[in-house]
């Protein structure tokens, strides 16, 4: 009986640290509708409505609990109106939101609670740069974005999940379901380049261009320094830690696709990366302090950019099932070697995808990204050398060398 009744007052005290977390972020607000008290009490009331609910067998307390939320709400609302002060429904949802949080902690859904309540808070919190963001979107933004949806929650389930073609290596599914990650993570860079855009200087774009595409990083900012030739060190800072950051991003989808192929590749992708930034911080002590362009990367959840790459992920891996089966070891480099030119996420897909499946083994498929990842530095090189100045060259060439001299160390 004793530890019913803790439990009990456990959910009750836990009720009133996420009333309490949300109604923090209303209490900043000088023209609040509610504040710290009124979250905390409803989220308790919402608690208790929900135990008084499990013990009586009887959901309409749930109804009743929510019907009286709403009614306060609604007076709240009619003060402020007759007081002629700016309304607003934010406020008055995150309410009926505590309420529920209420409820969940009592139905002993602990985590969902915690969950929401911390997105709950995020978002309230983040009201003026989610204004500022939708601002910053185009029409064409909103429609990549509903196009997003349609990738990931309609063509996706319908998909098949079996092999087709030679060696059984298209898998619909699978090459589907690589497009809605690619997808989902180039989003992320770019909704977050969207908001905070160039005020936190190049070294912060060059993280983000990592995330988005250094490729695209690479041929803004080597536009840039060929118009202002002053901004070469900036530049070059910037594309080597674009590509520093693909390390990270190449060490995510082995993880993701077949977590067995990261140890192997630890040691390689750990030193690499900190061989990358040993020069990337020294040109940036040694650069001014400049504002950066925001690289020119278009909306990457758009409807034919995911096309393309489903199609050229389906060619990499049907390309490396065939050399592996026709050249050994040797056809596997060769594709690795000209498909990682232009793109190092098709490669390090399909290679974890064919170890999961037996085809390529952990070595393989090691040496194979670590040379696609090479490839990829050398392209980007000569597109600095092509549109860019000789000096963001030079310094792009050093952080690039130090970039790719473990593998070099590895692969001989």
């Amino acid at each position: 009986m004793e530890a019913i009744a803790f439990h009990i007052f456990e959910n009750y005290l836990l009720a009133i640290l996420l009333g309490a977390l949300m109604g923090l972020e209303r209490e900043r607000k000088k023209t609040r509708l509610a504040g710290l008290r009124t979250f905390i009490l409803v989220t308790l009331f919402g608690s208790i409505c929900g135990q008084i609910s499990i013990l009586s067998s009887n959901h309409w307390v749930l109804l009743a609990g929510i019907l009286a939320v709403t009614v306060q709400a609604a007076m709240l609302h009619y003060a402020r109106f007759k007081q002629e002060v700016a309304l607003g429904m934010t406020t008055a949802i995150a309410l009926h939101v505590a309420f529920g949080i209420g409820v969940l902690v009592a139905l002993g859904q602990i985590d969902a609670a915690v969950a929401l309540s911390l997105a709950t808070t995020i978002i309230l919190y983040f009201k003026p740069q989610l204004h500022d963001f939708t601002q910053k979107l185009s029409e064409r933004d909103l429609h990549a974005i509903f196009q997003f949806g349609l990738v990931a929650f309609i063509i996706l389930p319908v998909l098949p999940d079996q092999g087709y073609g030679p060696y059984d290596a298209l898998n619909p599914n699978n090459i589907w379901l690589m497009v809605v990650m690619i997808s989902a993570i180039n989003l992320t860079g770019y909704v977050i380049l969207k908001l905070v855009g160039r005020r936190w200087g190049g070294p912060f774009l060059g993280v983000l261009g990592g995330i988005v595409s250094s490729t695209a990083t690479t041929l803004t900012f080597s536009r840039h320094a060929r118009k202002e030739p002053d901004f070469s060190m900036t530049g070059a800072l910037v594309v080597a830690l674009a590509s520093t950051v693909v390390l990270v991003r190449v060490a995510f989808l082995v993880a993701v696709i077949q977590v067995e192929l990261l140890p192997g590749m630890a040691l390689p992708l750990i030193a690499m990366f900190c061989a990358g930034l040993v020069p990337s911080f020294f040109i940036w002590r040694k650069s001014s302090r400049q504002d950066s362009p925001i690289p020119e990367t278009r909306n990457p959840v758009e409807l034919k950019q995911a096309l393309v790459f489903g199609l050229l992920y389906a060619i990499v891996l049907l390309a490396v099932s065939a050399g592996q089966h026709l050249l050994g070891n040797k056809g596997v480099y060769i594709v690795s070697l000209l498909s990682g030119l232009t793109d190092v996420d098709a490669i390090t897909l399909s290679n974890a995808r064919l170890v999961d499946t037996g085809t390529l083994a952990e070595s393989q498929a090691a040496i194979s990204i670590l040379i696609a990842y090479v490839a990829n530095l050398a392209f980007k090189l000569a597109m600095v050398g092509v549109i860019g100045t000789r000096r963001m060259l030079g310094w792009a060439a050093l952080c690039f060398i130090c970039l790719s001299l473990p593998a070099f160390l590895i692969l001989l």
